[in-house]
């Protein structure tokens, strides 16, 4: 459970601050970088490109969005936070409207449509608990939207396939509150981090806790094959950069590493992107980067 504890105290960070237009990588810190201290910049948990290389940046404790560069805020989202709770995915579809899933007042993990106009409810989810609640939405090449929902703290419904615990599902997001999604795939822990890669394809970086496995597969029931990581990050973000390399986010590691795939179909690391990786990745419509560490949002180069 030391994983957890750390990523609990990582994403409970609440103070207000955006990162600089600045491509340099930074150096390792002195402290361990998991555990945001006092008059350390807001966690920003939630990311969502826009045009000409602008991004969504989502606070998770005040629910603020800004748009980056520049910090001018775009939304604020009603949150419940405490533990991972609060502001946890932003995705914008090809019409500018803006989607984001949260937790709710009443801890349910729901999804508005928060812009432009008035917030309008598409779906209301499960109870929230304080870990493993997922929350990262992506716009599908279908026009659906995809929404990773954790374990819920019970790990033995991740395979019932009447529960939606640890499941990536699909929503329609002109649909009504009460909509069924689409179950994708299933049997994962904690579905947070995961990106489409330019055929479409869905990869999900999961994050286990305790002793269990932190694995890297398929997210839509095409392929089911898995990597096993061998050394704990506690994925928070991924990007996907080509169809056989992606850029993995992790809160434990506190680092943004480069995978390959192989032709075994294996994901191996083989370098270091930024040292300064706790709560996400996004690559932008201009083709760089978007880290969220623990000073803001930077914008680095793609490898």
């Amino acid at each position: 459970m030391v994983r957890l504890a750390l990523l609990l105290l990582a994403l409970s960070a609440a103070l207000v601050g955006c990162g600089d237009d600045n491509a340099a990588e930074r150096t390792e810190q002195d402290d361990d970088p998991r555990v945001p201290q006092a008059g350390d910049p807001a966690v920003f948990s939630a990311l969502a490109a826009l045009p000409e290389g602008r991004v969504l940046a989502g606070e998770l404790v005040s629910g603020t969005v800004r748009e980056l560069p520049g910090g001018r805020v775009v939304a604020r989202v009603p949150v419940k936070a405490g533990g991972q709770r609060g502001l946890l995915g932003l995705a914008v579809d090809d019409d500018g409207r803006i989607y984001a899933a949260s937790t709710a007042r009443d801890l349910t993990l729901v999804v508005d449509r928060i812009a432009p106009g008035e917030r309008e409810r598409i779906y209301n989810g499960p109870k929230s608990t304080e870990l493993g609640i997922g929350g990262h939405i992506v716009f599908a090449e279908d026009g659906r939207l995809l929404l990773g929902i954790g374990d819920l703290g019970s790990s033995k419904l991740i395979d019932d396939a009447d529960a939606l615990n640890g499941k990536l599902v699909s929503l329609d997001p002109d649909g009504p509150p009460d909509q069924d999604p689409r179950i994708l795939s299933g049997g994962w822990h904690n579905p947070f981090a995961f990106d489409l890669d330019p055929k479409g394809r869905v990869w999900i970086a999961d994050n286990a806790p305790g002793a269990l496995p932190e694995r890297i597969g398929r997210g839509d029931g095409e392929d089911r094959s898995i990597t096993v990581l061998r050394t704990d990050r506690a994925p928070s973000g991924v990007a996907m950069l080509s169809t056989r390399e992606l850029a993995l986010c992790g809160v434990v590691s506190g680092k943004l590493e480069r995978f390959r795939r192989d032709d075994a179909g294996r994901w191996r690391p083989v370098g270091t992107i930024s040292r300064d990786c706790l709560y996400g990745v996004l690559e932008t419509s201009d083709g760089r980067l978007a880290v969220s560490g623990s000073d803001g949002v930077r914008f680095i180069t793609k490898p």
